[in-house]
């Protein structure tokens, strides 16, 4: 176990310290990566039962557990409750804190190059704040890549309704419309994946921008699907962690993740335009009914302040960068009251392929763009916060699923939006 020191040799996201470390480990046939911040009650669990499930279903692979924690951690316990977790015999165990920008694709920057330098074959990555983690959950998720020759795993599993409200209103949906794989949960945060994909994400030089922060887990994802990489899913069942208000605790996460998003459509413009339609992506594990999961209510008339102020402040850019179709329902959804509110999904996907084009080709400020969307998502999200009172998760299921097919119907849209913009903006740097 190790905490490294400061100096960090030849561009290396390592320590000089964690790479002596890892130089007496030597190898590794599977690695358990954890990043954190600020989870002092749940880290000690999930490396122990990270542990556990390596024991008990991989008891012949050299097995090493890696928590990459944040140098300005507020809550300075969690790196000591990584430490004091106990593991079983022959499992090693590295605790440092990671270099580069304040985030978790940080974290994980210096779990991919561990991976790397180990040779890993296996590479499982968790959430700190898990707390319905169970041994088995290794076993799901890394069983697909060392026995069925999968080359990246995402999670399927039930959350609350409110609960992943970024992925159920823009990242499922635009992945699978994009790309055309039904990858229910693109940034679950629980992933495993082969060591030849974990050297592609190590040896990439992103580690300024978002993708080192909340923008890791999509970028992850979408890396897979183009590099051509086989995907499949785990049946984890229900995921319990800490709760997060989309009303005030998610606007950071948003931007991050979307921006990705958008910027990852401009890089990957080939690929996606080739996609006529989405296909099922193969779920391993036992895909039974299990209880609903527990979680935070969204509050809606917070949500739907946010969006009005978003609406008042911002329509200028409205104006110019939605269609005037696209503009004008919103302008209608904004003066609805609360007590009737209704922001159509398909409105919806449309304005996020508006602004998918804005921020490639506007050139304006790519942040500010993103900035001038969050609002819109707030409101989208009061809206799918007041269908779904009184339904069962199941029944919410089925609404995600239309408003994804909503965004695969409207790709024709995006394409031709995408195209026009793309021939003015080279016009314009012409002159």
């Amino acid at each position: 176990m190790t905490r490294g020191a400061n100096d960090h040799p030849g561009g290396s996201a390592l320590s000089q310290g964690v790479i002596e470390e890892v130089g007496k480990i030597g190898r590794a046939d599977i690695l358990v990566g954890i990043p954190s911040y600020g989870d002092s009650e749940t880290i000690a669990h999930v490396i122990t039962t990270a542990g556990e499930g390596m024991d008990r279903y991989y008891p012949g692979l050299k097995g090493v557990i890696v928590n990459a924690y944040s140098a300005d951690d507020a809550d300075k316990t969690t790196h000591q409750a990584a430490l004091d977790a106990p593991v079983p015999p022959g499992i090693e165990k590295i605790v440092a804190h990671y270099s580069g920008l304040a985030g978790k694709g940080s974290a994980f920057r210096m779990i991919f190059e561990i991976a790397d330098r180990l040779g890993a074959r296996i590479v499982v990555t968790l959430d700190a704040d898990l707390r319905s983690i169970k041994p088995t959950w290794i076993k799901l998720l890394a069983d697909p890549v060392f026995k069925l020759n999968y080359g990246f795993v995402t999670p399927y599993y039930l959350r609350h309704k409110h609960d992943g409200t970024i992925t159920n209103s823009i990242v499922y949906p635009l992945t699978r419309a994009l790309y055309g794989r039904r990858v229910r949960q693109p940034i679950g945060g629980e992933f495993c994946f082969t060591g030849a994909l974990a050297k592609i994400y190590a040896h990439q030089q992103v580690w300024n921008t978002d993708i080192a922060r909340f923008g890791i887990d999509v970028w992850m994802t979408t890396t897979a699907i183009t590099e051509g990489f086989r995907l499949a899913q785990a049946s984890m069942g229900v995921k319990l962690h800490d709760d997060k208000d989309p009303s005030s605790d998610l606007m950071p996460m948003f931007k991050q993740v979307t921006g990705t998003l958008f910027k990852l459509m401009g890089e990957n413009e080939v690929r996606w335009m080739a996609v006529g339609s989405s296909e099922d992506v193969f779920i391993y594990g036992p895909q039974r009914r299990v209880r609903e999961p527990k979680g935070k209510d969204a509050k809606p008339v917070k949500l739907l302040a946010h969006f009005r102020a978003g609406w008042r402040e911002h329509q200028a850019f409205l104006r110019h960068y939605l269609s005037p179709a696209n503009y004008n329902g919103l302008a209608v959804v904004a003066d609805t009251p609360d007590d009737a509110f209704h922001f159509p999904e398909e409105l919806w996907a449309r304005i996020v392929y508006d602004f998918a084009v804005a921020y490639n080709f506007s050139g304006e400020d790519p942040e500010l763009i993103v900035g001038y969307l969050t609002p819109i998502y707030y409101g989208r999200t009061a809206s799918f916060v007041l269908e779904a009172a009184g339904m069962s998760d199941v029944m919410v299921e089925a609404l995600i699923e239309g408003q994804a097919r909503l965004y695969e119907d409207n790709k024709d849209y995006l394409i031709k939006r995408w195209t026009q913009a793309k021939q003015a903006a080279t016009e314009r740097n012409r002159i």
